[in-house]
Protein backbone atom coordinates (compact mmCIF):
# COMPACT_ATOMS: atom_id res chain seq x y z
CA UNK A 1 0.00 0.00 0.00
CA UNK A 2 1.34 3.43 -0.93
CA UNK A 3 1.01 6.25 1.58
CA UNK A 4 0.32 9.76 0.34
CA UNK A 5 3.05 12.30 1.02
CA UNK A 6 0.76 15.24 0.36
CA UNK A 7 -2.86 16.34 0.71
CA UNK A 8 -5.10 18.51 -1.37
CA UNK A 9 -6.49 21.87 -0.25
CA UNK A 10 -10.11 21.61 0.87
CA UNK A 11 -10.90 24.93 -0.82
CA UNK A 12 -9.11 25.00 -4.16
CA UNK A 13 -7.79 21.44 -4.56
CA UNK A 14 -4.10 22.36 -4.92
CA UNK A 15 -1.45 20.22 -3.29
CA UNK A 16 -0.55 21.19 0.29
CA UNK A 17 1.53 19.73 3.12
CA UNK A 18 0.39 16.62 4.98
CA UNK A 19 -0.49 18.43 8.21
CA UNK A 20 -2.40 21.25 6.51
CA UNK A 21 -6.01 21.41 5.29
CA UNK A 22 -5.43 24.46 3.09
CA UNK A 23 -2.61 25.64 0.86
CA UNK A 24 -2.50 29.37 1.69
CA UNK A 25 -3.74 32.11 4.02
CA UNK A 26 -6.36 33.11 1.44
CA UNK A 27 -7.75 29.57 1.37
CA UNK A 28 -7.72 29.42 5.19
CA UNK A 29 -9.72 32.65 5.34
CA UNK A 30 -12.17 31.43 2.71
CA UNK A 31 -12.63 28.11 4.54
CA UNK A 32 -13.21 29.92 7.84
CA UNK A 33 -15.85 32.10 6.16
CA UNK A 34 -17.52 29.01 4.68
CA UNK A 35 -17.61 27.37 8.10
CA UNK A 36 -19.14 30.49 9.70
CA UNK A 37 -21.78 30.64 6.97
CA UNK A 38 -22.59 26.94 7.35
CA UNK A 39 -22.90 27.38 11.13
CA UNK A 40 -25.21 30.38 10.67
CA UNK A 41 -27.50 28.39 8.36
CA UNK A 42 -27.55 25.52 10.84
CA UNK A 43 -28.64 27.89 13.62
CA UNK A 44 -31.30 29.39 11.35
CA UNK A 45 -32.71 25.96 10.51
CA UNK A 46 -32.78 24.92 14.17
CA UNK A 47 -34.45 28.22 15.06
CA UNK A 48 -37.08 27.78 12.35
CA UNK A 49 -37.81 24.24 13.55
CA UNK A 50 -38.12 25.49 17.13
CA UNK A 51 -40.50 28.27 16.07
CA UNK A 52 -42.65 25.84 14.08
CA UNK A 53 -42.73 23.43 17.01
CA UNK A 54 -43.74 26.21 19.41
CA UNK A 55 -46.40 27.46 17.00
CA UNK A 56 -47.75 23.92 16.63
CA UNK A 57 -47.84 23.37 20.40
CA UNK A 58 -49.51 26.72 21.06
CA UNK A 59 -52.15 26.04 18.40
CA UNK A 60 -52.93 22.67 20.05
CA UNK A 61 -53.73 24.29 23.43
Amino acid sequence: MVEADHRHCKVCGKVCDVGEDTCSKACRAKRAQQQRTRQMYTYLIYGAIALLLIAFLVARI
